[in-house]
């Protein structure tokens, strides 16, 4: 499975790691970007905060670790072809578990709406360039 770690440090920072070494081009990763960045442009309103911000740079498990500790990072989740989206609760890390803000019901607030919108464009709810009617040919 294709999967890229999305981290968000504070309300308003989405970080994703830029397309080199273990982190793969595919679908969802751009949609979860394409969404995220028309929100933050103002083309688009979702339920994130209004002063979000998107950046692709490099990111490592110290600057997660301190995240935590400092109360700064709100979520993680990995993106793909089958999962869509999927939290991540827990980074193992130097022998200990770094706990990741999931939620009540598992999944954080903006996990889950790039999981809906993505949802939502996929059958057809919200329309999209990314998707085509089909037909079964008749008029």
């Amino acid at each position: 499975m294709r999967q890229v770690e999305l981290t968000i440090f504070s309300v308003t920072e989405l970080v994703t790691p830029p397309l080199e070494d273990v982190i793969l081009p595919g679908v969802t990763r751009d949609s979860v970007l394409a969404l995220a960045r028309d929100h933050a442009n103002g083309k688009l309103k979702l339920n994130l905060p209004s002063n979000f911000v998107v950046s692709e740079r490099p990111i490592n498990m110290k600057e997660i670790k301190q995240a935590a500790e400092s109360g700064r990072l709100l979520e993680i989740f990995g993106a793909g072809t089958a999962a869509i989206v999927c939290p991540v609760k827990a980074i193992g890390y130097l022998g200990k578990d770094i706990p990741v803000p999931v939620g009540e019901d598992g999944m954080g607030p903006l996990t889950k709406t790039f999981l809906e919108e993505i949802q939502k464009r996929q059958l057809g709810v919200v329309e999209s360039d990314w998707s085509v009617t089909v037909t079964n040919g008749k008029d």
